[in-house]
């Protein structure tokens, strides 16, 4: 998730997107990792999540675009629901704000895990959840990676929070049919991104879980048919025959 100075302002104001309010009412950030988290949470076993910040001044003074949500150097992940919340508000304790926004580095930490994961076991899928506020620095270095991305088992639902113009996010979701082509005019394999703004979640337009995952299950299904990977209850039931 992201943070950044120009729009989320101190999250010690009240009018920060980041704002900790000490009545317990959620920020949108918040409100979106439980909103989202509390449903694709039972789609993990261990309910271990990988969780990370960019554009964030961190704890060594370099300003990072892929960091460790909860501080740690050794390990990235958290105890479920209630971890990514913990280290979320930690992380505006001990990090200081700063721009630009970038999604290349992010991206292209969870399409590694992604790869990775293809030389152990083929059955799973991964799904990064993107919070933001602001206008892409790096458009064309984005693509680039969701292009490279696409070839892997990985879908990513981006979130808007705040009043920004996401017409950069509306281009990275490539709903009008046409896929994403990156600088070298290699063309995405599939779609894997879906982006709702929060402000339409908000006016009651639409359900914020409803709409992210409503492209979800066609990219996993998408993605398994073209490797010609089954369920495993399938390939159970052809060995039994």
């Amino acid at each position: 998730m992201q943070n950044h100075p120009a729009s989320n302002g101190n999250p010690r104001n009240p009018n920060s997107l980041h704002y900790i309010d000490p009545s317990g009412r959620l920020n949108s950030y918040q409100q979106a990792i439980m909103e989202i988290g509390e449903v694709i949470q039972f789609y993990d076993s261990d309910r271990r999540f990988p969780a990370w910040g960019f554009g964030g001044k961190t704890f060594d003074g370099t300003v990072s675009h892929c960091f460790n949500l909860n501080g740690r150097a050794g390990g990235f992940e958290v105890d479920g629901v209630e971890g990514i919340m913990a280290a979320y508000a930690s992380a505006l304790n001990n990090v200081s704000l700063a721009g630009p926004t970038l999604f290349g580095q992010v991206i292209n930490t969870a399409a590694r895990i992604a790869g990775q994961s293809l030389s152990f076991d083929r059955s799973k899928y991964f799904v990064l959840l993107i919070i933001t506020d602001g206008v892409l620095t790096d458009l064309q270095e984005t693509k680039d990676a969701l292009v490279r991305a696409s070839d892997l088992p990985l879908s990513i639902l981006i979130v808007g929070v705040g009043g920004a113009d996401f017409t950069q996010m509306e281009i990275l979701d490539a709903d009008n049919g046409r896929r994403l082509e990156s600088s070298t005019d290699r063309v995405a394999t599939r779609d894997i991104v879906q982006f709702v703004p929060m402000r339409e979640v908000h006016s009651g337009q639409i359900s914020v879980v409803q709409a992210l995952l409503e492209e979800l299950p066609g990219q996993f299904l998408t993605y398994m048919r073209c490797r010609d990977i089954k369920p495993l209850n399938v390939q159970m039931a052809q060995t039994c025959a």
